[in-house]
């Protein structure tokens, strides 16, 4: 395996007058190439003689790491970091300042740079590698330079502390087999350098899925097969590499057809198929496979019968079925004489809004050129799906069209609420012989009519009951104001009845005016404080009820007035 040559950077710490040696501190994130640092003083300093400058003022410690000066020739080349390179005595320099203020302990800036190096990716394509080698640095400070090679990005200045994520760009020329030996420095003010190594293996851009293979069309009738056969693409092989394409009949081994190609720049290959003769022997299911190096991909396609003439053929079950059956199961519609694979859409509408759809589905055509759905009614329709209706469906240029029935079983209620008054006098509604009446209608017999009374703005219940609905299937109640302040009543009041989980909805108002009703006033919200009288409260009124309600109906079972009205 071939490997890149790489310069590292390496930071050399020499010893200068009155300090001693360096020590080499290994670093632990490299084993290929030991990071030279300079150690830091930690021993205890003897007092400096008579001949040699302070280290600074306060200051009970020397520079040296046992105390002992050493002499200002050791170490090649040595220079005075931070302190005047001309200065003859290495105490003069900034470097022999006041560590710590006479602690002895050395400053933040003298010891080593506490930061780790890694690479994202030891193995990377070569087509990656060659756009980014990524890498992470962390413990670093604002204003720390990264450094790193191979790759043009140069140096960069680092905005904040903590972690630094680089990026190698400009390594073009890789290829598979190459091991990039990277390196990264990292430089801070006032200390040593730190240097960090490490190498990523380039390696292919593929795996052994990658490649693809795709027919056109998928399916086709035997006339169109024969006419124009298939067309085939090979993708995401190696450029320059060798495309086998085979086709066998679907659950057999035999190559019908085979075909070797050189794939382009782009990695990729076409190829068609054409059958030639052979008629309806190849009508059925084939497999297409692709090779290239160690990758190979599969996909399929149909040869179906040729279309008869006839639009493809849609069928609804039952086509008549009573209300209470249809609302459980529904209807089953299927179409056949599709295309394998085609998207097949179902509508269902209204026979007499056939532009309105009430239900849509869409799947694919299986094999046997199929589609069939199950189509059962949402939610609270009642009798209002009992009528006649149309289905629709499409599959590519193919359509047709059906109808289905629903019919009245009796099993499906459909109540009307009324309420009579609509409109009344505050003074009548605090009648208890008169009020108003919430009459249900078209209820089953014996069933239960559950009656709720809203504010005007809906956000409180004010009053409820339960009536039973008599042979006829009628159940009412009376509501009226339990007060002396007919004012206080005034506003409008919404209603909600349900029978068998069927609900209806209404309102009343109750004015400002005198008895009889009409143009009396002004109505404004249930609830209202127009009055100012009190209200008397027992347990009795406000069951059912929420707490605090602020206003207070009261009611009673309106079914015997139903009852005689029916009879008289």
């Amino acid at each position: 395996m071939r490997r890149l040559a790489m310069a590292a950077t390496f930071a050399l710490a020499l010893s200068i007058g009155g300090l001693s040696p360096a020590v080499a501190l290994a670093d632990d994130n490299s084993a290929a190439d030991a990071t030279v640092v300079p150690a830091t003083g930690n021993g205890d300093a003897e007092t400096p003689g008579p001949e040699d400058p302070p280290a600074g003022p306060g200051d009970d410690a020397g520079p040296g790491t046992d105390g002992t000066p050493a002499e200002p020739g050791d170490g090649e080349d040595s220079t005075d970091p931070g302190g005047d390179e001309n200065a003859a005595d290495p105490g003069d320099g900034e470097e022999a300042a006041d560590p710590g203020e006479g602690s002895g302990e050395p400053t933040e800036d003298s010891t080593p740079i506490d930061a780790s190096f890694s690479l994202d990716r030891s193995t990377m394509p070569v087509d990656e590698a060659a756009e980014a080698i990524p890498y992470t640095i962390t413990g670093l400070k604002a204003g720390d330079t990264v450094t790193a090679e191979p790759g043009e990005n140069g140096s960069t200045t680092v905005d904040s502390d903590g972690t630094y994520n680089g990026e190698l760009r400009g390594n073009t020329a890789l290829k598979v087999g190459d091991v990039v030996d990277v390196t990264v420095v990292v430089a801070r003010d006032g200390q040593e350098s730190k240097t960090f190594t490490g190498s990523v293996e380039i390696t292919d851009s593929h795996d052994d899925s990658d490649a693809t293979v795709s027919v056109d069309p998928q399916s086709q009738t035997i006339d169109s097969y024969l006419d124009n056969g298939v067309d085939i693409t090979v993708s995401s092989c190696e450029p320059g590499e060798e495309v086998t394409v085979t086709i066998v009949r679907k659950g057999e081994d035999t190559n019908i057809w085979e075909e070797t190609k050189t794939a382009g720049d782009d990695g990729s290959v076409s190829a068609s198929f054409m059958p030639g003769t052979g008629g309806d022997g190849w009508i059925g299911d084939f497999v297409v496979s692709a090779e290239c190096g160690d990758m190979t991909a599969e996909t399929t396609y149909s040869v179906t019968e040729n279309d008869d003439g006839t639009d493809a053929d849609l069928s609804v079950t039952p086509q008549s079925q009573k209300l209470a059956d249809f609302l459980e199961n529904g209807v089953n519609i299927t179409l056949v004489n599709c295309y394998v694979d085609s998207e097949v859409t179902f509508q269902v509408s209204s026979a007499t809004d056939p532009d309105t759809v009430i239900w849509e589905e869409t799947q694919d055509a299986g094999e046997d050129t199929a589609g069939s759905v199950r189509f059962v009614p949402d939610g609270d329709g009642g009798t209002g799906w009992i009528g006649d209706f149309t289905v629709a469906a499409t599959c590519g240029d193919k359509s047709a069209e059906t109808t289905f029935t629903v019919t009245d079983d009796g099993s499906v209620i459909d109540p009307t609420l009324s309420i009579s008054p609509e409109r009344i006098s505050g003074v009548d509604f605090i009648d208890r012989d008169k009020g108003a009446q919430m009459t249900l209608t078209d209820c089953a017999a014996d069933a239960d009519a559950h009656f709720e009374v809203y504010s005007g703005d809906k956000s409180e219940k004010l009053y409820e009951q339960t009536a039973t609905a008599d042979q006829d299937g009628t159940a009412g109640i009376q509501v009226y104001g339990l007060g002396d302040d007919p004012a206080y009543y005034v506003g409008t009041y919404h209603v909600v009845a349900a029978c068998m989980d069927v609900s209806r909805s209404g309102k009343f108002v109750v004015t400002g005016g005198e008895s009889g009703g009409g143009n009396g006033g002004e109505s404004g919200e249930a609830g209202g404080s127009a009055g100012g009288s009190s209200m008397p409260r027992t347990g009795a009124e406000l069951t059912g009820l929420t707490a605090g309600a602020l206003l207070i109906l009261g009611g009673g079972a309106a079914i015997g007035l139903a009852r005689r009205k029916n009879w008289s």
